[in-house]
């Protein structure tokens, strides 16, 4: 556009708006780069939160279980049968021995049952239940 007292052109050349929006696209690029990353992981906290709140329900059902069963031999069924297992969390039983060392209670045995609650984050805690008099 041509100014008519004075002959100059007004507003911007082309080279001018090509180098802004080249500039403005590196910039833009780089704030993405950088904040893309922080956005994604601070989803981790409320997920992990959320999860733990789970397995901490799943380790109460399967307490209660336990005194409701009154065996450990009932509860390793329990689980083995998929009961407890929810979404994302898995919950495994192992029958261990403690040792020879100390011997248990009359009308208990020297086993007890180690009761793994395992979230899909990788959290994962272990409950032990026995049948040991005391």
């Amino acid at each position: 556009m041509k100014n008519l007292l004075s002959g100059k052109k007004e507003g911007f050349t082309l080279l001018e708006v090509i180098i802004t929006l080249i500039i403005a696209s590196i910039m833009g690029s780089m704030l993405i780069t950088m904040t893309g990353g922080a956005v994604t992981r601070s989803t981790q906290p409320v997920i992990q939160t959320a999860e733990i709140n789970t397995m901490n329900s799943v380790a109460d059902s399967v307490a209660r279980a336990y005194r409701e069963l009154g065996s450990t031999s009932d509860l390793q069924t329990e689980i083995g049968n998929g009961t407890f297992n929810a979404a994302g969390i898995t919950v495994t039983a192992n029958l261990t021995g403690y040792g020879t060392g100390s011997s248990p209670s009359e009308g208990a045995s020297n086993e007890f049952l180690k009761v793994t609650v395992t979230g899909s984050t990788g959290l994962s805690y272990d409950l032990i239940f026995g049948d040991i008099e005391i």
